[in-house]
């Protein structure tokens, strides 16, 4: 029982840890743009103060010592003998990544890896020479006074607010906010269900209303026909007000029913708005993280670049939020990476030293709109394209007739990238492929990018309040209904055949002086064969965007939006070609919901306007070469082995000269190099090898331990085709990037 009660308190103490180690680091950020700020300093005092408590509440005592240190630098910059910025921020960054690791630990029953008391001892040392001449002991009572004094503040402000906090603040389980969005999904579905019902409660009230009036032909008939065997006139008078009682009380009905009706939509979709609240978080949960983030990458870049948050104050679902942070984190990094320039570079293109990303989140209707701008070098599709050709991805043909803003969306593809160089966090061709993954799977979103060559970038995110539910276009095709998710449609419009032309073989339609690609969506989806000739009548059509490229779906019939209510069609139906999921309409009618993507990519192959193939890997008989240069006699034997291993054939030299000497000797696919080794370093290898024609063309990746960026922009400079840190070294991350190398 008591281990229980433990896991308990573990995790009650994580989810306060997570929240005020947050703080601290927003607070940080913030105190170093403005020392003065004692208000600020005061908080970040009081923060560290009840981490330190709650940790050794629970037994945390590694954390509470740490928390401990964090205070006591606080409180020395509160004394004016340090100050926030450079070292000493760094120091309290550090500090507050050891607490969340350690929690981490703990709540995994894990032992820390960390020299707790070497990291202590440094913090004591660094407070000791602040200038601080007080006695231990005084020094604490006056902590304990100041913090008192604190502490009486905040329960005086928290004393005026306690009744409102009671009554405002309450946590609930994600799992109960779940559930309870899935009975109001469920509602959702029987709301729609009953609005129905009012049109068959009409048809009733009409149908009535014809008996009426032919019952009074009848009687009329009756009335002039004196033969024998016919109804009495009492009866028939009785049989008539029976039918006249049937038609008020279905008209009565009708009316109640669409009263009440209204009145449940009206509760219903307060309670789905209310619901859903609960979940809704302010993206400033997310975006909070990306100051310290984008200081440290880049610093890590050797670049300078300022930060502009707007709409932190926009809600989301937790859901989304959960899935859109990765996303979010890769645009910024190819931001810092690949989009801001260096400084020198910014100077002479008579640029601010300072590169800028802005990031904006904004609610439009039902959807939110998230932008990531930089000002930095933008996507050249001239680049791309030539990239696009060397790696294999295009013909020059094709990228001839790719138009730029088809060419800047190359970047989404899988392995596509145009770094110079393949590092620990650039180069490898993975990152904006997720980003579009994440965004058009998991989320029903979409994703636009807008850039111009040495003006800068905007990566455009457009998703959906909830994933629960979500607006739809109804559409009907081969007497199939089918619902697409508005974030994708530009348009809706109704053509006649004569609009349609031909372009290279393929139909499209020209809209405000573009030309338009368009297919029959019963053609895309393969519902039945579909004639050449389109019929001689207006036809409906619906405007997608994806890729970059537009694409016009005749259908049918268009049956307007709705809300749908989502829900999936299992494991095993995990991934349909064209198909995002499936929603119940009113009439238990079930409904596909297509995914736009899809959509997109299979008109591209009707059209001729084929997907980017993948590249095919052509298999061999002569096996690869790898030579490895390196001076330690482990680290040489472990690679040597990953590579045989893996089907190389492998030499080996101990430094430059002896590489060389066996590059001339020899023909060898790759070079794996240390940079730090006798006669000749790794980078005056890879100069001479990259310098000499027979060559220039030969893979080196270099394999080391210096992991500053100046070093890695010299392994640019020499022309290494990777740079690998050995202190993050993965054999799989080494393999993969041979694999991408020499294939």
């Amino acid at each position: 029982m008591a281990e229980v009660n433990r896991k308990v308190f573990l995790a009650k103490f994580k989810e306060e840890a997570t929240e005020r180690l947050q703080k601290i680091n927003e607070g940080i950020i913030n105190l170093e743009q403005d020392p003065n700020n004692q208000a600020l300093l005061n908080e970040l005092l009081r923060e560290s103060h009840t981490l330190k408590g709650s940790a050794r509440m629970v037994g945390l005592i590694e954390i509470g010592e740490v928390a401990h240190r964090v205070e006591d630098i606080l409180v020395q910059v509160k004394k004016g003998n340090l100050k926030i910025g450079g070292e000493n921020s760094e120091l309290l960054f550090e500090a507050l990544d050891i607490i969340s690791n350690l929690t981490e630990a703990a709540i995994k029953g894990k032992e820390a890896s960390f020299n707790i008391d070497s990291f202590c001892s440094k913090i004591d040392r660094l407070v000791k020479d602040s200038g601080e001449k007080i006695k231990k002991e005084k020094l604490e009572e006056k902590e304990e006074q100041l913090l008192k004094l604190e502490k009486r503040e905040e329960e005086e402000v928290l004393q005026a607010k306690l009744v409102s906090q009671k009554i405002e603040t309450i946590r609930v389980r994600t799992s109960q906010v779940d559930k309870i969005l899935n009975l109001v999904g469920e509602m959702v579905i029987n709301q729609i269900k009953a609005e129905q019902r009012i049109f068959s409660v009409r048809a009733l009230a009409s149908l009535m209303g014809e008996i009426n009036s032919l019952w009074k032909e009848i009687k009329s008939s009756l009335d002039e026909d004196e033969g024998e065997g016919l109804l009495s006139e009492e009866k028939v008078n009785q049989l008539e007000e029976h039918i006249d009682e049937m038609r008020r009380r279905a008209i009565n009905f009708y009316k109640e029913y669409t009263e009440d009706t209204s009145r449940v939509s009206t509760i219903v979709n307060e309670l789905q708005e209310s619901t859903m609240n609960i979940r809704m978080l302010p993206i400033s949960t997310i975006f909070n993280t990306f100051p310290r983030a984008v200081r440290e990458m880049a610093k890590e870049y050797g670049k300078e670049i300022n930060l502009e948050i707007r709409g932190a104050e926009t809600e989301l679902d937790k859901k989304v939020i959960e899935e859109i942070n990765d996303p979010l984190i890769h645009i910024i990094r190819n931001a810092v990476c690949h989009g801001i320039e260096s400084v020198e570079e910014r100077e002479a293109k008579g640029k601010p030293r300072k590169g800028k990303i802005e990031i904006t989140a904004s609610q439009e209707g039902d959807h939110i709109l998230i932008s990531i701008r930089d000002d930095g070098r933008g996507i050249n599709p001239s680049l791309v394209k030539e990239t696009a050709i060397k790696k294999g991805f295009l013909s020059p043909v094709e990228a001839e007739a790719m138009s730029e803003l088809e060419a800047q969306y190359l970047i989404f593809e899988p392995g596509f990238t145009t770094s110079q160089i393949i590092t620990d966090v650039s180069g490898r061709g993975i990152g904006l492929d997720v980003v579009k993954l994440n965004i058009e799977e998991k989320l029903k979103g979409s994703i636009q990018i807008q850039s111009e060559v040495d003006k800068g970038t905007t990566f455009l995110l457009t998703l959906p309040l909830t994933l629960a539910i979500i607006r739809a276009l109804m559409v009907k095709s081969c007497d199939q209904t089918f619902a697409i998710p508005t974030t994708s449609i530009e348009e809706t419009m109704v053509i006649s055949p004569s609009e349609i032309h031909r372009v290279e073989g393929r139909e499209a339609i020209q809209i405000r002086g573009k030309s338009v690609p368009i297919v029959q969506l019963a053609e895309v989806l393969k519902l039945e064969k579909v004639s050449d000739e389109l019929n001689l009548k207006k036809l409906p059509l619906v405007i997608m965007v994806s890729g970059g490229q537009r694409f016009g779906f005749i259908v049918d019939e268009l049956l307007g939006e709705q809300q749908i209510v989502i829900k999936s069609l299992g494991s095993h139906l995990r991934k349909v070609e064209n198909v995002a999921g499936a929603t119940i309409l009113g009439a238990g009618e079930v409904v596909i919901i297509l995914h736009p993507s899809d959509l997109a990519n299979s008109a591209k192959v009707i059209t001729g306007l084929k997907p980017l193939k993948e590249k095919t890997k052509v298999l061999k008989e002569k096996v690869k070469r790898i030579l490895i240069v390196e001076d330690s006699l482990t680290t040489r034997e472990l690679e040597r082995s990953i590579f045989e291993a893996s089907g190389y054939q492998v030499e080996t030299a101990r430094d430059g000269i002896e590489a060389l000497e066996k590059i001339q000797k020899n023909q060898f696919d790759l070079v794996v190099a240390d940079i730090q080794m006798p006669r000749m370093d790794g980078f005056e290898l890879t100069r001479k090898l990259k310098m000499d024609e027979r060559y220039k063309e030969l893979p080196v990746v270099i394999v080391t331990s210096l992991e500053k960026e100046e070093e890695k922009k010299k392994g640019i400079e020499v022309g290494a085709n990777a740079y690998i840190l050995k202190s993050a070294f993965d054999q799989v991350s080494l393999l993969e990037v041979v694999e991408r190398l020499i294939g």
